[in-house]
């Protein structure tokens, strides 16, 4: 165990070698191209969850009630979960062996041709039992891509970060999730707003998804144009790179492991709680109009924005600890009066629960880049982080819509809240524990 701690302590390297000062041309870019790719990556994988809670049920599981095929539409979401530790255990090796650069590259070009076949797949009434199969089969393929995104995204940028602002920059592919969760929830009202009912149900809800196809080539374009991560090009030129990066964590990374996931439940399960659930939580138990639900969604999300980078930016003063406790416990505690804001069933009283519960979660959301990078050691750092969350996304983000619909079934909206609160203290233990998790690049702090 007290090697485990030891560990547990930032590596060194992270902040001996990055310069003290404003970033230059270059992180700007990688920044910027980690974000962009970021957000097409959500957008492909959030238009999935909006479809799922609105036409899905209808189109793949007509057999089901309208509670059951729901329930079976999130089944299929949900799958895509179980394929992303793997997904983040290949990219993982190969972004701590060969780079992370090329696995970006690699996990969008995955993702979106996943989309895109989506948007090409015949409903139930034309192929029958093969179009829940093949739904479910290319969902899982978007989970295999999504698995390494993030963490590489973040990597990236941590990584070509000026040392005392980590935290902000590694927000930012974070960040993306909101922006690719109002690309693709603007897609929906968008094509709401240009067709009918009828016409949305039959080929409308297929845009979207055939949109992928230009924006992960724009995706991968702006990512061909970034640099490798200078910390891994100083482990590749000196030839340190572990030849199983996979083996090295389970072996001296449970510690650090065992932290991620639980810190990262509290993210997982809150988000998918904070989205898809309460997107059909509204339409369908609620009633509210499926426009209007959407269009709350969509105002929301600048906001978040900011609020996730503004909580990257408070790491690096306060510390990365500190503003992940105080997120956590803040969204647990908030979700009472957000969701008696969101039975109110007006525009306004959802908007206002969904900034509630979002402004905590996006608080400690902004902070989880740059925290998850100095849990881990430069050479396993791409497999640590991408399996932390990968297996938290497993254990919380897969099952989360459904979980919600069937606690909102038997105890209403107050057994989601206390869902909710359940993961946002098991999230601030985890953040807590252990130690680390200070400002360690900040100058004055070089000797943690």
């Amino acid at each position: 165990m007290d090697a485990e701690l030891e560990s547990a302590r930032p590596p060194q390297d992270v902040e001996a070698t990055t310069p003290i000062g404003r970033a230059t041309k270059d992180t700007r870019k990688v920044v910027a191209a980690s974000t962009i790719g970021t957000a097409i990556e959500y957008y492909d994988y959030f238009i999935f969850g909006t479809a799922a809670a609105t036409v899905f049920p209808a189109l793949f599981f007509p057999d089901f009630s309208p509670a059951a095929g729901t329930l079976a539409s999130f089944a299929a979401f949900g799958a895509g979960f179980l394929a992303r530790p793997l997904g983040a255990a290949v990219a993982g090796h190969y972004g701590d062996r060969i780079g992370r650069k090329s696995m970006l590259v690699a996990t969008l070009l995955v993702m979106g041709i996943a989309t895109f076949l989506i948007g090409l797949l015949p409903p139930y009434s034309v192929i029958g039992i093969w179009a829940p199969i093949l739904l479910v089969l290319l969902r899982l393929a978007q989970g295999f891509g999504v698995g390494g995104e993030l963490p590489g995204a973040q990597l990236m940028c941590v990584e070509h970060a000026p040392r005392g602002r980590r935290g902000f920059f590694g927000s930012w592919p974070q960040a993306a999730s909101p922006i690719g969760l109002a690309m693709s929830t603007g897609a929906f009202v968008i094509m709401s707003a240009v067709v009918s009912n009828q016409q949305f149900t039959h080929w409308g809800w297929r845009i979207p998804f055939l949109l992928t196809g230009v924006l992960v080539g724009v995706g991968i374009f702006v990512r061909l144009k970034t640099h490798e991560s200078p910390e891994f090009e100083r482990v590749r030129q000196q030839s340190t790179q572990e030849k199983m990066p996979i083996r090295v964590f389970i072996r001296d990374a449970r510690f650090q492991a065992a932290r991620g996931i639980g810190m990262y439940l509290g993210v997982t399960v809150v988000y998918y709680v904070l989205t898809t659930f309460l997107i059909a939580y509204a339409i369908g138990t609620l009633e509210m109009p499926r426009t209007t639900v959407l269009f709350v969604v969509l105002a929301t999300q600048p906001i978040f924005f900011a609020i996730c980078l503004a909580g990257g930016a408070l790491s690096d003063r306060f510390g990365r600890r500190s503003i992940y406790v105080v997120g956590t416990l803040g969204a647990g505690v908030a979700a009472f009066p957000a969701f008696a804001l969101i039975d109110q069933a007006s525009s306004v009283s959802l908007f206002l629960g969904m900034l509630l519960l979002g402004g905590f979660l996006f608080l400690y959301v902004g902070v989880q880049g740059a925290f998850f990078a100095e849990l881990f050691d430069v050479r396993i750092r791409y497999t640590g982080t991408s399996l932390s969350i990968g297996i938290a996304t497993l254990v919380g983000g897969a099952f989360t819509p459904a979980v919600g619909t069937l606690l909102a079934n038997r105890f209403g909206s107050s057994g989601v809240a206390f869902l909710v609160l359940g993961v946002s203290l098991i999230a601030a233990t985890a953040a807590w524990v252990g130690g680390g998790g200070r400002a360690v690049d900040r100058p004055e702090r070089q000797t943690v």
